[in-house]
């Protein structure tokens, strides 16, 4: 009997102990215990990989990007994920960029009037990077999964600069996103 009750004890405190007893808790409170001094400036739950689980992504005061993936374990992705002042507060966008798929995008505006966009996809329990844009005017996803960049052609001779457009489609065959119009 006793033996019974020492394997309890030492499974119920294996459990509350492991990343594994986090899985199905809240995702702010599993962060703040991990890294009581970050503060967290936005945080997304979705099920991005249709798996029936959720995977939560924070961006923090500090401007670093994590993942809690659906085993309830914390990864790093990214950091220096900040606007400047005066600009919106950085943001974080799920969207699908082909049937039955979905990315995570990151943005980020900066002086002068700059828009920085990461997109990533989740393989292996962590976030890869698939596409890295600046737009000059803007950066706008749409709602068929397409990425529209907006920045400045400049003219080299004459000075001035001419509005540009390039557009980013996902293509799933070579995981990928592929650019056509006026590529920077």
């Amino acid at each position: 009997m006793r033996t019974v009750i020492s394997q309890l004890i030492f499974i119920t405190f294996f459990l509350l102990s492991s990343n594994w007893a986090f899985a199905s808790s809240d995702p702010k409170a599993q962060f703040n215990q991990r890294y009581p001094n970050e503060k967290i400036a936005l945080i997304k739950t979705e099920d991005i990989n249709s798996d029936k689980k959720t995977e939560s992504f924070i961006l923090t005061k500090s401007g670093k990007l994590y993942l809690i993936n659906s085993k309830g374990i914390i990864v790093f992705i990214q950091d220096e994920i900040y606007s400047d002042d005066d600009f919106e507060e950085p943001n974080i966008q799920i969207f699908s960029p082909a049937k039955n798929e979905k990315h995570v995008a990151v943005t980020y505006n900066y002086y002068p009037s700059n828009t920085k966009l990461y997109v990533y996809k989740l393989e292996n329990g962590t976030l890869k990077p698939k596409l890295s844009i600046m737009g000059d005017l803007e950066v706008r996803i749409e709602p068929n999964g397409e990425i529209l960049e907006f920045w400045k052609n400049y003219r080299p001779v004459v000075g001035g600069w001419d509005s540009a457009l390039a557009t980013y489609k996902w293509d799933a065959k070579y995981g990928k996103y592929r650019g056509t119009g006026q590529l920077p």
